[in-house]
């Protein structure tokens, strides 16, 4: 089922607290989505567990049909989209030498022997690698956005073999907006891709990360368990875990107040601690601590 534009006002409007959003932006939301057409929409995926896709089908107002598959011209996803093989590598291909497209990606980028451990399709028999695909489309995009920490800062693929896997900007040489997280919160995606389609300028910090949804302030400063008593082994209910390798201490993202799976909690507030996954030292073994240590 389609949705209208007014529909998809509608929803983006009762979703413009979660996604960050104001009035303003709104507008301009509202008027590129006025015209025949919107920017259209790429999304690769590299090294990685496809974990960011997976909460992205989690978002809830709107949901991702709704804005994706329905409003945004969404013209390549490895595993969304319902084309495959040489149509689905055509819509990708045309789509990039036209321009004007946002280019998502998913994942670390291989780069250890010529990037031959990722690729993505075959152009006229030849395989083509992650790695190129990711300049090729980068190149005439009128943004390029990380989503996930491998996509941002290399993650998984990058910790134990520096040289073996990047992050997008480091492999382009050049800015892209970073949505880190392990996986990135859908409101952090949609919200980030309605506010390019709206024209909106977005703060970002010196990882160049949202602002509205990566904070300033740490997730440990704001914790209602920080002044209390610590826990000594896990499973102890409602204590603080800084001293068993809580890294909120050093992690800023708003997770605590946007809360995951349809606002139902997050990983202090369910008693596990926060990995900092937001941040570009993640994965930062060990992951926690034992109470005894």
């Amino acid at each position: 089922m389609r949705i209208s534009r007014r529909d998809f006002m509608r929803y983006a409007g009762a979703a413009a607290a979660t996604l960050g959003l104001s009035g303003v932006e709104l507008a301009q939301a509202a008027e590129v989505l006025a015209s025949a057409t919107s920017p259209a929409v790429i999304w690769l995926s590299g090294s990685g567990c496809t974990g960011c896709s997976v909460s992205l089908l989690n978002a809830v107002n709107p949901t991702i049909d709704q804005v994706l598959l329905n409003t945004i011209s969404l013209k390549y996803h490895p595993n969304l989209m319902a084309g495959a093989g040489d149509l689905a590598v055509s819509a990708a291909t045309s789509t990039a030498t036209a321009g004007g497209h946002v280019l998502v990606i998913e994942g670390a980028i291989p780069t250890a022997a010529d990037g031959r451990y990722c690729y993505v399709w075959s152009e006229a028999g030849s395989p083509v690698t992650m790695a190129q695909a990711v300049t090729a489309m980068a190149a005439k995009a009128i943004a390029v956005v990380a989503v996930g920490t491998c996509a941002s800062f290399g993650g998984i693929p990058k910790a134990y073999g520096t040289a073996a896997a990047k992050g997008v900007g480091d492999h382009l040489g050049k800015p892209v907006i970073n949505l880190p997280g392990c996986p990135a919160h859908p409101d952090w995606i949609v919200g980030s891709l309605v506010a390019l389609l709206a024209g909106t300028s977005i703060a970002l910090d010196s990882y160049r990360r949202p602002t509205a949804y990566y904070t300033p302030d740490t997730i440990h400063s704001r914790c209602p368990r920080r002044e209390g008593e610590e826990m000594s082994r896990f499973g102890q209910k409602g204590l603080c875990l800084e001293e068993l390798g809580c890294k909120g201490p050093s992690t800023h993202a708003d997770c605590d107040r946007r809360l995951w799976n349809n606002r139902n909690g997050y990983c202090i507030g369910v008693d596990g601690l926060c990995i900092g996954c937001t941040e570009p030292t993640f994965p930062a073994f060990p992951l926690h601590r034992n109470g005894d240590d």
